[in-house]
């Protein structure tokens, strides 16, 4: 135990160095991953624990007591994950998943969808954009229509597709503009790539976003995510092998759990695809309800200002860590359910659709614009 506790504070105290050092971000970034990856290593040989790709995966029996707990209020997950359906696919969701729609899913899913859609997100945004110091789109991005128009359009996007159609065709929109950079770049030799801002970024602790703060916000994510699959899978009678933490060298980074493949893949087409889009559901909900716990703590800032001077300090740890936790909910809730390997998105188009082929057309065009998002990286100098 004291062999953990010192190769922790020794590990913690290398990675502060190196964010102190006067490098370039990227370089940063290398250091701190080797630093991880050996201390990774010698926890893993030297105590056998688990991994997976480098990370070390701390087993706990109590998290699955939790998952047990609240698998057993069943009918009020189901109706969750199913108002989560009508929110992610709007009125798509009737055609494709119709045994999880109701006229009464469908309408709170629809205003949940609206709440979330036109003031967590763009908060969302606003304040990521704050904490990472860029701007939005480059100029001449977007399309010149008025702000009246711009709604109609978006709200048409997402009543008839939900959250999922709105975020694909942002992703194949901005992907189509940075194309025609990459054209006019490769054509006339000019630097119109680089001087597109890209459309997505990597959020990383210690590099773009605040360290600590960052990563409590990153666990509540994941955990969120994570928990909500097991709770659906042991409702709908799955064994859950594993579950427990994440940890990258010493920095918590999330949360796992392991439902038996096997009984999942036999599940019916309605309790598989509550199961599977529980996960965006839940940040959706948690997005929700820290973005109310941070407009009540901006408000109580703002208006008291004696008692908020004296907890400067505390408050805006809070105050940060609240923000992105509603922030980064909402970002991986939404990018999420991007019909791509690896993205819950994909698992549920494959899940709802018949024709393969479809599904594979739509996850290799959607890949295509998700990469072209962050080419512009790549060409800045």
């Amino acid at each position: 135990m004291i062999l953990i506790l010192v190769l922790v504070l020794v590990a913690l105290g290398v990675f502060y160095g190196i964010l102190q050092l006067s490098v370039p971000g990227y370089l940063q970034f290398i250091l701190v991953v080797a630093e991880m990856l050996i201390v990774s290593h010698i926890l893993i040989k030297k105590y056998k624990l688990p991994t997976e790709m480098g990370m070390v995966l701390l087993k706990s029996q109590k998290g699955m007591e939790a998952i047990e707990k609240l698998a057993k209020k069943d009918e009020i997950f189901k109706f969750f994950a199913d108002v989560g359906i009508a929110m992610s696919y709007g009125l798509l969701s009737t055609v494709l998943m119709k045994k999880n729609s109701s006229i009464k899913t469908l309408i709170i899913g629809l205003l949940l969808l609206g709440f979330v859609s036109f003031l967590v997100g763009p908060t969302a945004f606003i304040f990521l954009f704050e904490i990472l110091k860029v701007g939005s789109f480059s100029k001449g991005a977007m399309p010149a229509v008025s702000v009246d128009y711009g709604i109609y359009i978006v709200s048409a996007i997402l009543l008839l597709g939900g959250l999922w159609l709105f975020i694909l065709s942002g992703i194949v929109y901005y992907g189509a503009v940075i194309f025609t950079k990459l054209v006019e770049t490769i054509a006339f030799g000019s630097d119109a790539l680089a001087k597109t801002t890209p459309g997505g970024t990597f959020l990383l602790p210690g590099i773009n976003l605040p360290l600590f703060e960052g990563i409590l916000a990153l666990a509540i994510v994941l955990v969120v995510h994570e928990g909500a699959h097991a709770v659906l899978a042991r409702i709908a009678k799955i064994k859950i092998l594993s579950s427990g933490i994440v940890l990258f060298g010493v920095i918590p980074v999330g949360a796992f759990v392991e439902p038996d493949e096997k009984e999942l893949d036999k599940l019916d087409q309605h309790k598989h695809t509550r199961v599977i889009g529980a996960g965006t559901t839940s940040n959706l909900m948690f997005s929700s309800i820290f973005f109310i716990l941070f407009f009540g703590l901006a408000i109580l800032i703002n208006n008291f200002s004696l008692f908020t001077t004296a907890l400067a300090g505390p408050l805006k740890f809070i105050y940060i860590t609240l923000g992105l936790t509603f922030s980064l909910n909402f970002i991986v809730g939404a990018v999420n359910l991007l019909p791509i390997p690896l993205f819950d998105g994909y698992r549920l188009l494959d899940i709802n659709i018949k024709n393969k082929m479809l599904v594979k057309a739509v996850m290799y065009g959607t890949l295509f614009f998700f990469v072209l998002n962050f080419l512009p990286w790549f060409f800045q100098k």
